[in-house]
């Protein structure tokens, strides 16, 4: 018994220690209570997505708002006159970016000075003003044949006498070749997959 408490009494010891070193300063403890209960203004956001990304880095130090009030497609929603007032109120605007939200550009402009500051979330590499699907294409495949190589998929409309021209393993290297000689008659990765599974299939 005595073992038990004696125990016990060392470790709450330990466990106060740790806790004044925490609490060293009285005047630090009471400024981050003040800091958790301070709102810092109304932040509006373009999508509910984006309102998920800024509530998760703000949490509940900030108020958030959405553009649309409504259940309207991103692509489709064009802000009302109440909904440009909101955000000429809001202290910070978050949005997509990427061209996902069109009516963005034309809104803030309208608004000229009175526009809260604006910021994308997401953005393109520094230089680039579109995406390059291609490369994205590209990258995939080039990630799926790491554990080749596989007998090639005709990724273009060829006849059948050429087909027998292409017959060889595939690799990265004939992958990037075949884009650059089918540049007119690319498939889409639904057929381009479908294709590579029954490839697979008729080697079973």
């Amino acid at each position: 018994m005595h073992k038990a408490m004696r125990a016990l009494s060392v470790s709450l010891i330990l466990i106060l220690s740790s806790l004044a070193g925490c609490l060293a300063d009285d005047e630090i403890v009471t400024s981050d209570v003040e800091l958790d209960d301070e709102n810092y203004g109304t932040v509006m956001v373009s999508t509910y997505h984006v309102g998920q990304l800024v509530s998760a880095v703000a949490g509940d130090s900030i108020t958030i708002e959405y553009m649309s009030q409504d259940n309207i497609p991103v692509h489709d929603y064009e802000p009302s006159a109440s909904d440009l007032i909101r955000l000429q109120q809001a202290d910070i605007f978050f949005y997509h970016g990427l061209n996902l939200e069109p009516w963005v550009e034309s809104t803030l402009s309208s608004l000229g000075d009175d526009a809260p500051p604006s910021y994308m979330t997401h953005a393109m590499p520094t230089g680039e003003s579109a995406l390059d699907y291609e490369s994205m294409l590209v990258s995939n495949l080039c990630e799926l044949m790491i554990d080749g190589p596989f007998e090639s998929t005709t990724l273009g409309m060829i006849s059948e006498d050429e087909h027998d021209d292409h017959d060889d393993e595939m690799t990265p290297e004939l992958l990037l070749e075949l884009f650059d000689s089918n540049n007119d008659s690319y498939l889409s990765w639904d057929e381009l997959w479908d294709g590579w599974n029954s490839n697979d299939d008729d080697h079973d």
